[in-house]
């Protein structure tokens, strides 16, 4: 039987357990990860902690709803064995009525979903390091070419550093959300060992800089960003070269998160990234809520 537990119910030795050993392993349903995105998130466990959904809600004007929270790519369901349709279907009945509202993204093997619920496909590019290291194509080489001419040092950053790229020269950025809400996480992952964070400098001028989150089977590129001058000196390229090279002997997948854009994707197709799929479920019971945009 499905229970769902409040957050303080949650038993998180047995709950990270599962991620740990799940199908499906990543960084962002452990325990640990959702505090920093979600607090006071709540769960779906079945059998002691066999099988496991996360429920990052928030409250709106009154109303609980189920949302999927910024950088935490994959939820849903995860669990010690593969799931058949029905068991998928059943953690789906069990996510309290009182959600009037959910919006969430599943993990990619979360695969079989009602027709009772509206779902879009999400792109995610994952490189198999354990593969050949001869796995960019003709244009990402040229590109690491020239900016390797560029003479540039890879360093590792502060967060603060890190934002600091990130939004300089952006005009419609809001620092009290974007700004105090990636702190929180990327400190929160440096602080437990989970995360670093990457600059690549030309002198002392940096030009690229990334996150990297580290799961037990994967490294997950979380975040990155670059300076006009980096974009011109290809800096991204060389970033992304480094960061995959030093990930190689410490976990078996490169995880790009993303993209559905489609330049971005052939960016992280250019490394070698192949598409997976993953779901994005919508359902409301909002009687005056019509189409749903679809971001």
């Amino acid at each position: 039987m499905i229970q769902r537990l409040r957050h303080t119910e949650i038993d998180r030795e047995g709950w990270d357990n599962c991620i740990r050993h799940a199908v499906f392993e990543t960084i962002y349903p452990y325990s640990w990860y959702l505090d920093l995105v979600s607090p006071g998130w709540e769960a779906l466990v079945l059998d002691d902690y066999r099988e496991v959904m996360p429920l990052t809600w928030t409250k709106k004007l009154g109303f609980r709803l189920l949302l999927q929270p910024i950088l935490a790519q994959q939820l849903g369901v995860f669990s010690l064995n593969p799931l058949e349709p029905s068991q998928l279907n059943e953690f789906f009945g069990a996510i309290p009525s009182g959600f009037r509202y959910i919006d969430i993204c599943l993990n990619r093997e979360n695969r079989d979903i009602p027709d009772s619920w509206k779902s879009f496909d999400r792109h995610n590019y994952e490189l198999d390091l354990s593969g050949p290291e001869d796995s960019y194509n003709t244009n990402t080489r040229r590109n690491i070419q020239k900016g390797l001419a560029q003479g540039f040092e890879l360093r590792n950053i502060s967060v603060r550093e890190y934002l600091v790229l990130k939004f300089h020269g952006t005009r419609d950025y809001k620092p009290e959300v974007n700004w105090q809400y990636l702190e929180n996480l990327f400190e929160g992952l440096v602080g437990m060992q989970k995360a670093e964070v990457f600059g690549l400098y030309q002198g002392t001028d940096l030009q690229a800089a990334a996150i990297l989150g580290y799961a037990a089977s994967r490294t997950i590129y979380l975040n990155g960003c670059n300076s006009d001058a980096g974009k011109e000196n290809r800096a991204m390229f060389v970033l992304m070269d480094k960061l995959i090279g030093r990930s190689r002997d410490a976990n078996k997948v490169f995880d790009f998160e993303g993209s559905n854009i489609p330049g971005v994707a052939r960016f992280f197709e250019g490394f070698g990234g192949k598409l997976t799929i993953y779901r994005r479920i919508v359902k409301t019971s909002f009687p005056f809520i019509g189409k749903i945009a679809v971001s």
